[in-house]
């Protein structure tokens, strides 16, 4: 493999990433992981050796002798986000925020022409925004001209709100842009309306499915011989069953009496307090009692909820088929419709339990918005035919620009943020936060 199609990939989970960056020609020769199942669902179908690796005490050198020592095209990678997710309690302490510096360093020794690196929104505010400013002046000083933007990757046509900090960086100087948004989209939680077409809708994502079975080795049959959808369509590309596998449901569910009374965008916290859930209650509870800064307690609870098939879904996460509730039927969400969701076709395979293959599902970054973000890198970059190279070279290497928010308003800790980084200023460079 030439250098200019080199791809390596960090943080791999079960392939998400790579699967979006392999749709566009760029497979990664090699995966690093920790997760054992996730190593081999990478390995299932990526093609290529997903190597079980600590990447928070590994020797960066010794990712480069994987490379065979040359300078890859790209690194691709997510540093698991727990410590920076708004999704549970935020630590600034936590020892996995250092995995965004065991990236960075992986970087400095391989030299990649190109690196993609991604996050969950709470890394904009992590440590009072000293987090993200460190690492984006690191990279600046290796060499590489990089944009920064939150992006909620439904505009990229992901049938599901999901806001991520993206980070992209060359070596080369050129002065780029992210790729234009493709899509609106509402998820009840999320919306941006304007002449796009909307993106795909969880209806739309999950049609053709067909019945749940109850046994989980079972494999479910399509609902009709024909997609019912173009989005159905892609996912059954390379399926050459007539069913799934991951598409079951046990038929006793302890929350029936609570799921049944859930309308369309509903939530736990519209039912009666007699039928709350007593995690529930701990947590509505704890948020209000307990003195928690409001910074540190994580999202609100809202425990089960019924999403809206007319609409994208909410973010998928390891806990969606337990708390995202079908829009019509009485049950949760499949695991195959959680991956659908993430874009995943129905002829990718699954390695471990079912606490594990949610997991996996919900770590991972869309393959929809990898090739995306794969194909635009490719034609900023000139060098694959595409004929659109005519990006601006840059006087220097430094921030090229960031987008920290969408809204009309701006949390103080933000501006926290938004003020640090303009600090980075290099040159004559503009920056374009809102």
């Amino acid at each position: 493999m030439s250098p200019e199609h080199l791809a390596v990939s960090l943080f791999s989970g079960a392939g998400g990433f790579s699967y979006g960056f392999s749709q566009a020609g760029l497979k990664p020769i090699f995966g690093a992981e920790f997760n054992p199942d996730a190593c081999v669902s990478y390995e299932l179908n990526i093609g290529s050796p997903c190597h079980k690796i600590d990447l928070e005490t590994v020797d960066p050198r010794v990712i480069k002798q994987m490379a065979g020592g040359m300078k890859p095209f790209v690194i691709i990678g997510g540093p698991p986000c727990q410590g920076f997710s708004t999704a549970g309690p935020r630590n600034a302490r936590d020892p996995r925020n250092q995995l965004i510096f065991n990236y960075l360093a992986i970087v400095e020794e391989l030299a990649p022409q190109w690196f993609v690196f991604e996050n969950v929104e709470g890394l904009l505010t992590s440590g009072g925004g000293q987090d993200l400013t460190r690492l984006v002046k690191e990279f600046i000083k290796l060499g590489y001209s990089i944009r920064l933007q939150k992006v909620n990757l439904a505009s990229y046509g992901v049938p599901q709100t999901r806001k991520r900090v993206l980070i992209i960086g060359n070596s080369h100087g050129l002065n780029f842009d992210f790729p234009s948004e493709l899509y609106s989209y509402d998820s009840g939680k999320a919306k941006k309306t304007s002449s796009l077409p909307m993106a795909p809708t969880l209806d739309a994502a999950i049609s053709g499915l067909g019945p749940t079975v109850t046994n989980k080795s079972d494999m479910a049959c399509y609902a009709s011989s024909e997609p019912c959808s173009s989005f159905d369509a892609e996912m059954r590309r390379g399926n050459h069953a007539l069913g799934v596998t991951q598409h079951f449901q046990a038929p006793e569910l302890s929350a029936k009496a609570q799921i049944e009374l859930l309308l369309p965008g509903q939530t736990m916290k519209d039912l009666p307090p007699e039928l709350w859930h007593e995690s529930f209650k701990r947590r509505a509870s704890r948020r209000v009692s307990d003195g928690t800064p409001t910074q540190n307690r994580g999202g609100a609870p809202s425990g089960i909820k019924r999403l809206q098939g007319n609409l994208q879904a909410l973010t998928i996460t390891s806990a969606a088929n337990r708390e995202f509730i079908h829009p019509r039927e009485h049950r949760p969400l499949t695991i195959r419709e959680c991956a659908r969701l993430q874009t995943f076709p129905d002829a990718y395979q699954w390695e471990g339990n079912s606490s594990s293959v949610i997991q996996q599902i919900g770590n991972a970054v869309p393959p929809l918005a990898a090739a995306t973000l794969a194909r635009h890198i490719q034609a900023i970059d000139g060098r694959f035919g595409s004929g659109l190279q005519h990006a601006l070279q840059s006087d220097s290497p430094g921030l090229l620009g960031f987008v920290l928010t969408e809204s009309t308003g701006m949390s103080p800790a933000l501006k926290t943020t938004q003020a640090l980084l303009k600090g980075l200023h290099q040159g004559s460079l503009e920056f374009d936060a809102l």
